[in-house]
């Protein structure tokens, strides 16, 4: 291979890291290793690589590759405090001794050598339970300076006085934290992780350093790390409020909500006057499914004397998000008046428009959100979910220039994309679809990172749980006979239509995605120290205590409903569990061929950090494959237990499968439920818009005018592709 030029290094480097801070980590080692094959030498490829290797635990690996960066620069301070980082892990004690030996024939700063020595010569480190000074040999008036620059919002003033403090006083962990917080300020996450690591090199129980590493991970997309840094620190320093909202957003992000919820909490009580952990635990809350919390904690950040516009509108979106129209309007209308410059006021007034069938409206407070916030790209993704453009219209044509616009941010480029995908498909440029589509997914995919086998755990828990459980057998004393009716199935599958038709009955009120079963039902078989006790370890009180939890639920949020409908997505993982809880319980599961369900996956945005698997087309094809793998499991498990229905059958004879549906939920039946799209009950899913139409069949099919960019999940889906639940 020629070598590469200064020019290409940098770029070929910058991508490197841009893959690294993506969470992308084979596919950023490959590029380094290819940087090297093309420039041998190149300390910041070695040195990245070394880091990977050790964040994986492979010290051999990262010490060699750290070893190789230092030869390259060996005057670099980070390089010796990683390389005796990996090296102490190794505990190769002559290996250790050669390493001190090179480095005090290198001439290195006394204080840097004093570092090294004390973390790999065991008499020199630290008693146990002490901490190493932090400050170092740093003047204390030098770091308060450069602190100084940081408060006055001076950040690269504030890197350069850091970086010559790390070079004066290399022994110095708080110069290093300075310099990562900086660097971090300034946007420079590689650099700033680099610096973060040095220091810990230095100093490995210094929790406001490990705090501040944690928090960079999280935001960075590497989530699993990040949140294991954060709980080490926040061991020792437990009233940390921004570690401890970072730790609940990292919770979040791997699913772990109640331990999300409890950080973001501590992180509240910590600090009252802290705005942002409001936000973020109401936020959290919302997207659990517990708006009616949401609301108390809003209106506690109210009383500690945070009335400001955000948590107006916040309070708002919790009180529309249960149902209460009236209020929900009454409190936007109150904000947008107070601060009529608002943005986010007019978009989410314009979302709740949007629910409740009043379109016109909606665009309305979306022109004006986008006239006011031009370039945030999710005010014109909300507003496209059920306004329709033209080739010529002008906001086509703006969006467009917007999402070629270089400067754009990538948060912004994300909402684009998946509204310009959607505005191709509107106007017939399906060629154009995967253009702004696939750009969508990979910068979500790049926030919120997912490994597929995680899925394939859960599964095999949850049947693991069940399996030994003979469910025609076991009854459960005192179970409460409440009725509610389960509408499952994977998402983008029919089941809002599904609800829609049941939900018209006069008996019926639609409860949408309540989103509190599957939850329940996992919590109850969470054994203490990790994983899932088996159904048989469970008591009969403790299942008949969760069925009475979930109609006391449903009867608070829908008080003087006969019967309620929830066609949360989940509920079908534990079907057994709602058999036993609640036996006179109605189960609906919903089919439609996987190519148009994992489609409309892919093209829509889903709330963030949720529906992980949905950014990348070959897990969409293993996830359906276990879904349907688990609907075979209760099959087997509850023979006759639930009904099943496929959309394609639902489109070609409504009114038959709509019959067949409404008597499996134990109605008589009623015309109303075939006049679904007169409903006016508020619709707050995806399919808001379809649902207020009659029955139609565009849908169907429409993975064919994809068959080329979709080949990588035809490939996953496999033989589930013209099987009882395909095509």
């Amino acid at each position: 291979m020629l070598p590469l030029s200064q020019t290409e290094t940098r770029r070929r480097l910058d991508a490197a890291q841009r893959l690294q801070r993506a969470g992308r980590t084979e596919a950023a080692e490959a590029a380094y290793r290819s940087l090297l094959d093309g420039q041998p030498g190149l300390a910041a490829a070695a040195f990245q690589l070394g880091r990977i290797a050790l964040g994986r635990g492979a010290a051999e690996q990262a010490a060699a590759r750290f070893e190789a960066a230092r030869k390259a620069r060996p005057h670099e301070a980070p390089i010796w405090q990683m390389e005796a980082e990996a090296l102490a892990r190794l505990g190769d004690g002559p290996r250790s001794t050669r390493f001190l030996k090179a480095a005090r024939k290198a001439g290195l700063p006394p204080a840097l050598l004093s570092a090294l020595e004390a973390r790999l010569v065991p008499e020199k480190a630290p008693a146990k339970g002490t901490r190493r000074a932090p400050l170092g040999s740093a003047p204390p008036k030098a770091a308060e300076a450069v602190v100084a620059e940081l408060r006055a919002g001076r950040a690269e003033a504030a890197e350069a006085k850091a970086l010559a403090l790390t070079r004066a006083h290399p022994d110095s962990a708080l110069a290093f934290n300075l310099l990562a917080t900086a660097r971090t300020e300034r946007g420079l996450t590689a650099d700033a992780r680099a610096s973060f690591e040095a220091g810990l090199a230095l100093a490995p129980d210094y929790a406001e350093l490990r705090v501040g590493l944690g928090r960079l991970l999280v935001e960075t997309g590497e989530t699993a790390a990040g949140v294991r840094h954060l709980e080490a620190a926040l061991a020792r320093l437990p009233a940390h409020p921004p570690g401890q909202l970072a730790l609940g957003k990292g919770l979040a992000q791997l699913g772990r909500k109640d331990e999300a919820e409890a950080a973001l909490r501590r992180a509240v009580a910590a600090d009252g006057r802290y705005l942002e952990a409001h936000l973020a635990l109401a936020h959290h809350l919302m997207e659990t499914g517990n708006p009616a919390a949401a609301e108390e904690v809003l209106e506690s950040a109210l009383a500690a004397g945070h009335d400001r516009a955000i948590i107006r509108v916040r309070l708002a979106e919790a009180q529309a998000k249960q149902g209460r129209t009236e209020a929900a309007r009454a409190g936007f209308d109150a904000a947008i008046a107070a601060e009529p410059g608002f943005a986010l006021a007019y978009s989410l007034r314009g979302m709740l428009l949007q629910t409740l069938g009043e379109f016109a409206a909606a665009e309305a407070d979306f022109r004006q959100a986008i006239a006011l916030e031009p370039r945030n790209g999710e005010h014109y993704r909300t507003m496209l979910a059920t306004y329709k453009v033209t080739p010529d219209d002008p906001l086509l044509a703006e969006m467009e220039a917007l999402f070629d616009d270089p400067t754009l941010g990538d948060e912004s480029r994300m909402h684009l994309g998946f509204a310009l995908s959607r505005a191709m498909e509107q106007i017939k440029a399906h060629d154009r679809v995967f253009t702004y589509l696939r750009p969508a997914n990979d910068l979500m995919r790049a926030r919120h990172p997912y490994d597929i086998s995680e899925r394939r755990a859960e599964i095999d828990a949850v049947m693991a749980a069940f399996e030994g459980t003979d469910f025609s057998a076991r009854k459960i004393e005192g179970a409460p006979d409440y009725a509610p009716i389960f509408v499952t199935g994977m998402p983008r599958s029919g089941t809002t239509l599904v609800e829609q038709i049941v939900a018209s009955h006069s008996r019926v009120t639609g409860g949408g995605e309540i989103g509190y079963v599957a939850g329940e039902g996992l919590a109850l078989l969470h054994e203490t120290g990790g994983g899932l006790r088996s159904l048989e370890r469970v008591g009969d009180a403790e299942i008949a205590a969760l069925g009475g939890r979930i109609e006391a639920t449903f009867r608070e949020r829908f008080p003087g409903s006969d019967l309620v409908s929830d066609k949360s997505i989940q509920t079908y993982m534990m079907a057994g569990l709602v058999r036993l809880a609640l036996p006179q319980a109605k189960i609906v599961v919903v089919h439609r061929d996987p190519r148009d369900i994992c489609l409309s996956i892919y093209k829509n945005m889903f709330a963030e950090g949720t529906h992980r698997y949905s950014t990348d087309l070959h897990d969409l094809g293993l996830y359906y494959r276990m879904f349907l793998e688990m609907i075979a499991f209760w099959r087997g498990k509850l023979p006759g237990g639930f009904h099943e229905i496929r959309y394609e059958d639902l489109i070609a004879d409504p009114e038959a499968e709509a019959r067949a549906l409404v008597a499996a939920c134990g109605l008589d039946w009623q015309d109303t439920c075939l006049n679904f799209h007169k409903t006016e009950r508020r619709v707050a899913t995806l399919s808001l818009a379809q649902v207020r139409q009659p029955i139609y069949a565009s849908s169907m099919q429409a993975w064919q005018r994809h068959a080329e960019e979709l080949a990588e999940l035809t490939e996953a889906l496999g033989d589930t592709i013209g099987g009882e639940n395909g095509a």
